[in-house]
């Protein structure tokens, strides 16, 4: 055994004294420890990504991408009022930076936006009363707020916009409705990899289920990588993160047809544009929670 072999050995065995393990992190390769490493691995040399943060909230996952992907294009969507005032004061300067205040789904409209305490709750759905939901006695409902909705396909031809390298989804329930209203771009495998929040417990009305969206994104022709960031509730798995890839891209190889620098070239990327005043009017996270654990 060689010196690093024993030094790597030894690191582990101390590590597992404490309950912690060693794994080698990699941007090469697909690891399914980090969901943002494995999608750089997935993206390959991408050096303008194109990324859409959906459910942008305060901006928590958008600094991330910019860390890994510091010369992105990204548009956040965020239909709440006081997390898009937020994100305006955080990223507003940059010009690589385009901030929606709407939510998505899978018609255009508007809709009411139930507003809980503690701003990551709020979703367009309401909360599901079953005893099993652990979130029902934990956020109090303190209004609602009326909030343009509108799809991603939609938004995507208006702004021309031919591709997206990452969607990344959490919207509290919402998030079929919002891949539904993406159908032709995914249709197409216009968008490259999917990462969005999947629920295992009951937690707003009407949420899908993670075999409703797997099956969605498996009939598109997506394929499941892996699972991040594990909430676990007695044991089981209550929520995390999942990350989908395009069937027929290979990882770590950047798109022949779809390239970033010359996406949605007559875009403003700093400054949002309204949609259409003809469209039709129908009717958004990590959760801290005693008693859940994190894996």
């Amino acid at each position: 055994m060689n010196l690093r072999n024993s030094l790597s050995l030894l690191a582990r065995n101390c590590l597992s004294v404490v309950g912690l393990r060693l794994v080698r992190l990699s941007t090469n390769k697909v690891r399914g420890i980090d969901p943002l490493l494995d999608l750089k691995s997935i993206l390959g040399g991408i050096q303008h990504p194109v990324i859409f943060d959906v459910g942008a909230n305060d901006g928590e996952m958008a600094t991330e991408f910019l860390q890994h992907f510091p010369h992105a294009k990204l548009v956040a969507f965020e239909p709440f009022h006081d997390c898009y005032e937020l994100l305006r004061k955080i990223f507003g300067a940059r010009p690589n930076i385009r901030i929606e205040k709407a939510a998505l789904g899978s018609t255009s409209g508007t809709a009411s936006l139930n507003v809980f305490s503690g701003h990551r709750m709020n979703s367009l759905l309401d909360m599901d009363q079953d005893p099993e939901n652990i979130m029902r006695d934990k956020f109090v409902k303190t209004g609602t707020e009326q909030v343009s909705v509108d799809t991603l396909d939609e938004f995507c031809s208006r702004n021309k916009i031919d591709h997206i390298d990452a969607l990344k989804i959490d919207t509290q329930g919402y998030d079929l409705n919002v891949l539904k209203g993406a159908s032709r771009l995914l249709g197409e495998h216009r968008v490259k990899a999917v990462l969005l929040e999947v629920n295992f417990i009951p937690m707003y009305e009407g949420q899908p289920t993670f075999v409703d969206i797997h099956a969605f994104l498996s009939s598109l022709g997506y394929q499941l990588v892996d699972f991040y960031n594990h909430t676990r509730q007695n044991g089981y798995v209550a929520w995390c993160d999942a990350c989908y890839f395009a069937r027929g891209h290979t990882a770590g190889v950047p798109s022949h047809h779809l390239t970033s620098k010359n996406m949605g070239a007559s875009m403003s990327w700093g400054r949002p544009e309204p949609p259409p005043e003809t469209m039709l009017r129908r009717s958004h996270s990590p959760k801290p929670v005693s008693g859940v654990t994190d894996d």
